[in-house]
């Protein structure tokens, strides 16, 4: 094998890992150098799409309807919370507190690695409900724009 055919097979078996790559090296930027409310807005709307995509993609029709429906619900449960001034008790604010829960643990390994938020005066964990929100309201969007495909036959 000459020099050229070691790298072009090389580039080829690198292919499938650049996105994960390209994906991490996004993320790791947006911890370092954004203010962390817009950080993990930006993440949030990025797991959603993500999720969405898989969902659209490999779920049956069902699931497909149940998620969607699902996060309508939750959206609207807390819509109508926030508008009587009450606290929504839904898969949301469940979400938010695992969510929250996880940065806690992982705050000592996110300021070991030297990851701190570009605003030092954030906690970590205060940013959780802002991701929630931007995971919801992306997966939300994502589903209901490939929603077309929701009216094909049941496989």
């Amino acid at each position: 094998m000459t020099w050229r055919d070691s790298i072009e097979y090389w580039v080829r078996r690198s292919v499938p890992f650049a996105g994960a790559i390209l994906l991490f090296a996004f993320v790791l930027a947006l911890i370092l150098f954004a203010p962390a409310r817009g950080a993990a807005a930006i993440l949030g709307i990025l797991a959603g799409s993500i999720a969405g995509y898989y969902i659209m993609s490999r779920a049956r029709y069902q699931v497909q309807i149940a998620v969607l429906w699902a996060m309508i619900a939750v959206t609207a449960d807390a819509a109508y919370a926030r508008l009587n001034d009450q606290a929504p008790v839904t898969l949301a604010g469940a979400l938010v507190k695992i969510i929250d829960a996880c940065l806690k643990l992982a705050e000592p390994l996110i300021k070991g690695l030297g990851l701190t938020a570009a605003d030092p005066r954030v906690k970590v964990g205060a940013v959780a409900p802002d991701f929630v929100w931007a995971l919801i309201l992306s997966l939300i969007a994502m589903i209901a724009i490939g929603f077309p495909s929701l009216f094909r036959k049941p496989r």
